[in-house]
Formats: structure tokens, C-alpha cells, sequence
């Protein structure tokens, strides 16, 4: 007979957002819950993310004249996973998210507010929302409002944050690409205002205004203190302890000491991907892989994706990632992401022969499957070469070089290479110089007619949702003509892998045979996608993990 250290209602394994709305969740329909994190900091990957959720028919979008359906979202849905995911899965989450996102609103600490004008990936698909209102993203919050709790949350990464230190929404992010009088007179008051906040000079962690990821995480773990929940830091689950058929605890290990603990309703998994597993990248991923390019949390390296297929749990999706072209920026403790780069007139992606091989503006997952692609088919592109000029240096970022910031130390670095003549740029890069130089000249053509008759770009309004409304007549192309050139390499990072144990649509982790694992459940990267192998819109890995964690609290308490 097993002796437990502890006992509970519902065991959340993970503090992201889908493990901490599960813990409040299951608080508020009568049950005890209690979270644990490997980490010596909450958060998880919500903490380090843009912090949005793609939810359709949010009553967000009925305040802003905006209509949905269910039927809509599901046809949306289904047309874009094309049949790689179960419709009652869709369903469950279409049916449940704007209850999640209501609820969030009237019980906890949990605000949003719509992001506008953010399109879905995929507008033209049945269904789709060109106009936006699906994704939603965290109202900002102090972060003096968490107190102590401050220190324990997990970071967002520096890529996050204007000249390392300024947050800011990812609505706020959209309108300072505008490079036109009006938008720089716009960045500048956003920039002035942190500089007038006279708390800034407290704040030794981060912005004192918590936005993106940040305030999420910081919104629900104020939601799990007002509820007494407790959130137990450096435990990390090690084996699930079994009753019959069934799981009834797990055993884990507590600041370096073993400890059980009895979850009398449910285990819920909460616990991130694998994407700091080589090992586990090299058997699943094909090659070439590298746990060096993606963006996900440290702590992610699969250890309950182990556990739930020692139990005989199916697993699905294992080769997928929620994959994001990264840049390795000598010194940064993460890659960054490469986002809006792509997007802003005047820069252009290219293989080691110097040709395109995807519209740089579509999203990012079709970016680097696209990447993957053309490498598998023999042409090298990883890495991949983002190609910029001058003008575009002066307007734009490059990583986490600012506009008009020198780039003289990135050079000396060898992060950025240069040169006055695209020829001379290819040799440094090892790229094929009469291959790029003609595929400029065709870029520069396209850039002319507003016309990117290769790939499209910006013609989708995703396209254009980080481009410059002031570069004409397509606010995604410029000529490359204004010398010195620059480029750097582009890889075929991810912001987590998206594989992992199988779930039906009620959140229980099932077995080769679709039968139910009794008392576990499985949310977020730690279980296999409802996207399947695509991607929504922006939120939809956050967005999924925070409902279908609200579906398996109920379950769990006996109210579904």
C-alpha cells in the first residue's frame, strides 16, 4: 500500500498557462488543486511568449461588431488540419473556449483585450477571419502588483523587450514598424513614457509594466494566491503511481527529496514539449535538427512525454513543432526570433544558390517547413540567408540590432555580414554571387510593381500585419539597392515542439487502443496538437493548452 506525502484533489504538473487556468479551474468547482513546476521559476513557455490566445467567438469580438460561429471556427478548423485531427477535438475546443475566456474575466485576476486587426494565418480557408478578433492577447499589469511572487516568475526573453528593458503588446509592437512621421512620433511617446515611469528604476527584473507572456503568467498566478492554491517550485515528477488500471499520483522530487503525492480526482499534465531533448529531437525530428535553435523554455526536455508513454499512452505528432526561423546572436542565452524581419519591405530569404524559396511573410511555420523543404530536396538552405540593405538597416531591426543602431559590434562578432555589392555580400555568406545578384534584380522588379508574382508576398493581410503601411506600394517589398548590404543567417528554429501524448476531446490521455488512462489528462505541448501539424493564428499554442486545461478541470471535478 503506497504512504503519501501529500495529498490533493487535482495535481497540475506544469505553471504555464494552461497548467495554472486548471488549477484555478478545478478551486472553483469544489476541489483542492495543487501545482508543481520543475523550474525554480513559474511560468513555463507562457511566460516567455507573446502571451496571446486564439479563441473564436471570444465576447470580445461581439463588443467589436465583429461575428463568429461555432460552425464558422470548426469549418475553419477543420479545412486547415485537414482531417489530421478528430472533429469532436475541434469541437470541444471551439464549444469551450469563450467559456474559458468569460470566466477568466469575471472570477480571476485574468484580463484580454482583442488584438486588432490581427488576422488568422489563413484567411482565405473556409471560415477564416481576415479581419481578425480570434486572437486576444493580456491586458498589461504592474508587476509590483505580484509583490515577492515578482522574483519568482520566469523572465521574457530579451528579444521581448525594446532596447532590452521596454515591454510592450503585441498591438503596440504593430504599430511601431510604421516607419512614416506619424508612426515614429508614435514609438517615440511609447518609448518617452517608460522613461517618465518613475517606478522603472525599482524595477531590477524586467519593465515594471508587465505585458505579453509576462502579464499572463503574472494575471493567473495572482489568481492561484487569492484562491490559496499552492505552487510548489523545483519538484520535479519522476513516476506516476498506479492504482489498477488508473493513475492515482505520482511520485516527484521535492527540492533534491522523493515525495508522493495522492491526486484523488486527476493528474493533470501541463509540462511543455521536448524541445531541449537532442535525443529525443534526433529520434522524432528529421534531420538536420539541433536543440540550439529554438526559442522554448530550458526546462522543456519531454520528461512526462517519457513517463505518459511508460504507461502505455499513444503519442502523436512527435516529428511536428510550432516551428519560427531563429537567428543565433553571439552572447544571447536564446535564439531570436525571426518575426518581423521577414515582413518589412526591403528584405528577402535565400538558399546558399541564392534564390527564394517562400514568401517571407507568410506564417512563420509555412516559412520553415518551407526551409526544410528545399533542404530535403538537395538545395542547402540551413542555414537560410535574410538579406537586407542599408535602408532597410536604418528603418527596421535586425534582431536585436535597432533601427539606425550601428551594427559594427554584430559584425565584428560575425553575427551580421556586409559588404558594398551583393556579389561580395555571396562570398561571405557562401552564397552562389551571380545567383543572388539575379535574384535581387527580380526581387528589385517585383519591389517596383507592388507584385510579388513568385510567392505572393503581401498579398494576404497576415502578410501585411507586421509590414509598414509607409513603403509603397507593398508594404512588405523594397528594393535592395541602397549599399552596404547585409545578411545574416536564418534557421529552422521553434517556439516548442507540439507532439506528445494523445488526448480525446475531453483532455484524457488515451492508449494505443483510444481507451482512456483513468485520472490523466494531458494540455498544452506535452500532448499532441489539436492543430495538427498547422497553425490558426497567433495564440494557437497557448490558447489550446489554456481551454482544454479548463475542460480537464471540469472533468475532473465530475461537472462535464
Amino acid at each position: 500500500m503506497t504512504t503519501w506525502d501529500h495529498e490533493t484533489d487535482v495535481l497540475v504538473v506544469g505553471s504555464g498557462g494552461g497548467g495554472m487556468t486548471a488549477a484555478v479551474t478545478a478551486k472553483d468547482n469544489g476541489c483542492d488543486a495543487l501545482v508543481i513546476e520543475k523550474g525554480s521559476l513559474y511560468g513555463g513557455s507562457t511566460a516567455m511568449s507573446g502571451g496571446a490566445i486564439w479563441v473564436p467567438c471570444n465576447h470580445l469580438m461581439e463588443g467589436a461588431g465583429i461575428h463568429d460561429g461555432a460552425e464558422e471556427a470548426v469549418s475553419y478548423l477543420k479545412a486547415i488540419t485537414k482531417g489530421k485531427v478528430p472533429e469532436d477535438r475541434l469541437r470541444a475546443y471551439v464549444d469551450n473556449g469563450p467559456g474559458m475566456v468569460k470566466y477568466l474575466e469575471e472570477k480571476s485576476r485574468v484580463r484580454f483585450e482583442l488584438v486588432k486587426g490581427y488576422s488568422d494565418y489563413y484567411p482565405d480557408a473556409e471560415g477564416g477571419k481576415a479581419e481578425g478578433g480570434r486572437t486576444i492577447e493580456p491586458v498589461p499589469i504592474s508587476g509590483y502588483t505580484l509583490k515577492e511572487l515578482w522574483r519568482e516568475q520566469r523572465q521574457m526573453p530579451m528579444q521581448g523587450r525594446i532596447f532590452g528593458r521596454i515591454l510592450q503588446t503585441a498591438y503596440e509592437f504593430h504599430l511601431m514598424v510604421d516607419s512614416s512621421a506619424m508612426g515614429r512620433l508614435r514609438a517615440a511617446k511609447f518609448i518617452l513614457s517608460y522613461f517618465l515611469n518613475p517606478f522603472r528604476v525599482f524595477a531590477k527584473r524586467e519593465d515594471s509594466r508587465l505585458s505579453l507572456g509576462s502579464a499572463l503568467a503574472a494575471r493567473l498566478r495572482l489568481s492561484l494566491a487569492d484562491r490559496g492554491i499552492p505552487l510548489w517550485l523545483n519538484t520535479a515528477a519522476r513516476k506516476f503511481i498506479t492504482e489498477g488500471e488508473g493513475v492515482a499520483g505520482l511520485e516527484a522530487v521535492r527540492d533534491g527529496r522523493p515525495v508522493r503525492i495522492l491526486a484523488k480526482k486527476g493528474v493533470i499534465l501541463a509540462a511543455g514539449g521536448f524541445e531541449r531533448n537532442r535525443e529525443m529531437r534526433e529520434k522524432y525530428h528529421r534531420g538536420p535538427v539541433s536543440d540550439k535553435w529554438t526559442v522554448g523554455n530550458p526546462e522543456n526536455t519531454g520528461d512526462i512525454i517519457r513517463m505518459g508513454q511508460e504507461m502505455g499512452a499513444a503519442l502523436g505528432l512527435m516529428d511536428e513543432a510550432w516551428w519560427m526561423s531563429t537567428a543565433l546572436v553571439p552572447g544571447s542565452e536564446l535564439p531570436y526570433m525571426i518575426l518581423v524581419e521577414r515582413s518589412l519591405a526591403g528584405s528577402m530569404m535565400v538558399t546558399a544558390k541564392g534564390r527564394r524559396f517562400v514568401n517571407e511573410a507568410a506564417p512563420y511555420i509555412d516559412v520553415v517547413n518551407a526551409q526544410r523543404a528545399r533542404h530535403s530536396e538537395g538545395e542547402n538552405a540551413i542555414p537560410a540567408f535574410l538579406i537586407m540593405d542599408r535602408r532597410y538597416q536604418k528603418r527596421y531591426p535586425i534582431g536585436p540590432i535597432m533601427p539606425g543602431a550601428s551594427p559594427k559590434a554584430y559584425i565584428a562578432e560575425g553575427f551580421v555580414k556586409t559588404a558594398d555589392t551583393i556579389e561580395e555580400l555571396a562570398k561571405k555568406c557562401g552564397i552562389d554571387p551571380e545567383g543572388l545578384a539575379a535574384e535581387v534584380k527580380r526581387h528589385n522588379q517585383f519591389a517596383g510593381t507592388g507584385r510579388d508574382t513568385d510567392f505572393k508576398k503581401g498579398d494576404s493581410p497576415i502578410d501585411r500585419y507586421y509590414s509598414d503601411p509607409n513603403a509603397k506600394p507593398n508594404p512588405c517589398l523594397g528594393a535592395l539597392d541602397s549599399p552596404p548590404f547585409y545578411a545574416i543567417e536564418v534557421w529552422p528554429g521553434d517556439l516548442g515542439t507540439k507532439g506528445g501524448l494523445v488526448t480525446d476531446a475531453r483532455a484524457r490521455v488515451l492508449r494505443e487502443d483510444g481507451s482512456p488512462i483513468k485520472g490523466l489528462y494531458a494540455v498544452g505541448n506535452c500532448s499532441a496538437s489539436v492543430m495538427g501539424d498547422t497553425y490558426a493564428g497567433a495564440g494557437a499554442t497557448i490558447g489550446p493548452s489554456m481551454v482544454f486545461g479548463y475542460i480537464a478541470a471540469k472533468h475532473a471535478a465530475g461537472q462535464e
